[in-house]
């Protein structure tokens, strides 16, 4: 993960409750596209539990 991105995830966590403003939201798309090799998705609001599990995803990579 680069510096950049690391930045960018420290400012996200920061941010985030129970409501995920757009701009994290295209944050989290954005960098689970890119460091889990697929193309850029944003998935449904009415799906929170895919969600959680991207951000999981990106924490575990951040904590590596």
């Amino acid at each position: 993960m680069t510096q950049e991105d690391r930045d960018a995830w420290v400012g996200f966590k920061a941010v985030v409750s129970t409501k995920l403003p757009q701009e994290e939201y295209k944050l989290l798309c954005t960098l689970h596209a890119r460091y889990y090799k697929h193309r850029y998705h944003e998935p449904c609001s009415c799906r929170p539990k895919e969600i959680k599990m991207w951000i999981a995803d990106i924490d575990r990579l951040y904590n590596s």
